[in-house]
């Protein structure tokens, strides 16, 4: 899927090895390198997981098995459970 025309893009080129060629297509180097690109933003908070599966032509769901190829977890790892838990049971009663 690609971006809808009503949006501005830009362009980020990258230089690397060109062993890598060896193994990787031209296009499989774009490939991983969109999709760290989006794994990063979503593990930074600044994109949604939708959105950066989107983006990506990915379905949300196949954006976070992605996640998993990339070794981030879509849980927050700051999210204090007990504390949600306290807080969620202040507001039942």
């Amino acid at each position: 899927m690609a971006t809808p025309p009503t949006e501005e893009t830009r362009r980020v080129e990258i230089e690397y090895p060109a062993e890598l060629l060896d193994e990787m297509s031209s296009e499989q180097v774009q490939r991983v390198a969109r999709e760290a690109f989006y794994v990063r933003l979503y593990q930074e908070g600044k994109i949604s997981s939708g959105r950066a599966g989107a983006l990506l032509g990915l379905s949300r769901s196949d954006f976070l098995d992605l996640l998993g190829q990339y070794n981030v977890s879509y849980f927050d790892d700051n999210t204090d459970l007990a504390e949600d838990l306290r807080n969620a049971k202040r507001t039942q009663s």
